[in-house]
């Protein structure tokens, strides 16, 4: 008898829990009906100029550090000064990335204010007139 009383609440409990992870997964964090709004998107782009600007930040950080600690660096395969460069490009190609995030995040916030719908896939040119 205690064993089935056991089983029912383990059951119970099991609905409980399956009940509420499909009520969640109904809820769209990306907008109305799953269609990402512009909102979404700037929030998107705004966390990436924050990933690219800390990427750039570290690449940088190697590059100060190896001028700073020339005896640190082992790789006979390429000159230190070239090393340094490299990391300060790549560095430089996350910054404009990181710029490129901030303008399409501040972009998608304009449009967001202006009550512009949500973007769409299909293009404007891609309609066909009506017969």
């Amino acid at each position: 008898m205690l064993k089935l009383k056991y089983m029912c609440a383990s059951l119970v409990l099991g609905l409980l829990a399956s009940g509420q992870t499909f009520a969640a997964s109904g809820d769209s964090p990306d907008g109305i009906g799953g269609v990402k709004t512009h909102f979404t998107l700037a929030l998107q782009y705004e966390e990436l100029a924050q990933i690219n600007k800390s990427k750039a930040d570290n690449w940088e950080f190697m590059a100060d550090y190896f001028e700073k600690f020339p005896k640190e660096y082992h790789d006979p395969s390429m000159p230190l000064k070239e090393h340094i460069a490299q990391l300060r490009a790549i560095a430089e190609d996350f910054r404009k990335t990181e710029e490129q995030d901030r303008a399409l995040a501040k972009k998608h916030h304009y449009m967001a204010r202006h009550g512009l719908g949500p973007p769409t896939l299909k293009s404007e040119s891609a309609k066909e007139p009506a017969n």
